[in-house]
């Protein structure tokens, strides 16, 4: 069985490997999936940090991911529209949204962050 199929909406959060690195997330549509790699259609984010904000980037990307690269793969409800995420930022809290029903609480990845 398959991890993941073709529309599914992933999170993929990108494992740091110094203590200061810009946190790096993506949200995409699954375009093909094969042995333990995804080809996906998505947004790229940056979490500073040191900095409140979070940057997205503007421009629609392509990304190849491993699901064997220790990053953590989330798998998001096939209904999210993945143009309209937001990830949002305070002190004590990291959520990503779409600012309408779906709310995923990712505070728990702070302490990467």
């Amino acid at each position: 069985m398959a991890a993941v199929h073709p529309n599914d909406r992933i999170l993929v959060i990108d494992r740091k490997l110094f203590r200061d690195d810009v946190t790096n997330m993506f949200v995409g549509v699954v375009e093909d999936y094969e042995e333990g790699f995804v080809r996906a259609r998505g947004y790229a984010y940056h979490i500073h940090p040191y900095e409140m904000g979070t940057e997205r980037r503007a421009e629609e990307r392509v990304r190849l991911v491993s699901l064997y690269s220790g990053d953590v793969v989330y798998v998001l409800p096939r209904e999210l529209n993945v143009a309209q995420i937001q990830i949002r930022r305070s002190p004590k809290s990291l959520t990503l949204t779409d600012g309408q029903s779906f709310t995923m609480d990712l505070t728990d990845c702070l302490a990467r962050v």
